[in-house]
Parts: structure tokens; sequence; C-alpha cells
């Protein structure tokens, strides 16, 4: 990270530069097959890369409001030229997701960006008064994402990742790939 010459701070530009190109939006859905499917036949959105989160062996690293938490979700990809959308579906537990769908039912909840250094950003947001609200481990090892408590401020969550070193940051395609998706799992 680059460093102020005034204040020794991080250079506030460099830090905010990963704003400028958004990776995802992310949906929360109740269901996420019937989703994909309706996505599929009208507008011909497709495939998705369906996943169970979190990846096995890294549950331990969820957080929810700063507290350790359990939760399971079914989540599918798409890309969607140099945007990925993400449906989420919560399975278990208590999350963000399902607090959105609660107050607010399906709809867009966050849009992500990839940085560099999730902690400088951190530390910048806190700053400014936004705190973490829920954070866990990616699917690639090495990935680690953030949602910001930017819902009241924006009416939407920021999410960040720092992605795995030479990756996009897009969802592998290490999943159950849908082009039509059925009630079925695979």
């Amino acid at each position: 990270m680059n460093e102020s010459k005034t204040n020794g701070s991080p250079d506030t530009a460099a830090l905010l530069a990963p704003f400028k190109s958004a990776i995802q939006v992310g949906v929360v859905v109740r269901d996420i097959e019937q989703t994909m499917k309706q996505l599929t036949a009208v507008f011909g959105i497709g495939p998705f890369r369906v996943i169970e989160c979190p990846p096995k062996g890294r549950e331990d690293r969820q957080f929810l409001d700063g507290q350790p938490a359990h939760f399971r979700t079914r989540q599918a990809f798409a890309d969607l030229g140099n945007i990925e959308l993400e449906l989420i579906q919560t399975l278990e537990g208590r999350t963000t997701w399902s607090d959105f769908l609660a107050e607010h039912g399906p709809g867009i909840h966050h849009i992500r960006f990839n940085v560099p250094d999730h902690a400088a950003l951190t530390t910048y947001l806190r700053g400014k008064g936004i705190g973490v609200t829920q954070e866990g481990a990616g699917i690639r090892d090495g990935t680690y994402w953030v949602n910001y408590d930017t819902e009241k401020l924006l009416g939407f969550v920021i999410e960040i990742m720092q992605p795995a070193p030479g990756s996009d940051g897009r969802t592998p395609g290490v999943t159950r790939t849908s082009a039509q998706p059925s009630g079925g799992h695979q």
C-alpha cells in the first residue's frame, strides 16, 4: 500500500481504487432452484455454478456481528459479462442474508469488490463509522470476504473479497453447473 507523504496513513486514492470495478451483485432469494429456473427460462441467464457454504474444513471461519457463528447457505453464480450474479439462500443459522430476507423479502443484498488488503480497508471504513456485519472464508484457500454495515447508509451492503493470488475473484467452476436448473442435485 502506498504511504501518504503528509501523515503516514495509507493513500486513500489507492485504498479506494478497487471500488471503480464491481465484481459481483448478490441477491437474496427464498428458493434458489426456482430463481435459477426462472432466470434461465425467462431471461436466458446461466449456466449457474452451485455450491454449499462454508467450504468443508473452514466452518470455524464464520463471524456475524463480530462473534463466531454457524451458518450454511446454497449459492449459485452466473456470469453477466464483467459482473458475477450471486444468488444466496440461507439453509441454516442466522446470517445477514436471512435478516435481509425477513426484513425486505428477496432482493439485491450486496455489491462486491475485490481488494488487495481487507484489513486496511476495514480500518479505513471503521474510521468512517462503518463496521463489519458478517465475514467468512471464501471458496478458494486464501480467500476471505467481508460484509460491511452499509445498508442504512446506501440501501445495500458493500462486500469485499481478498481474492486468491492469480484469481479474478469470481467463483471457480469446481461445483455443480446447471444450464437448466432442475429440482435435483448432482
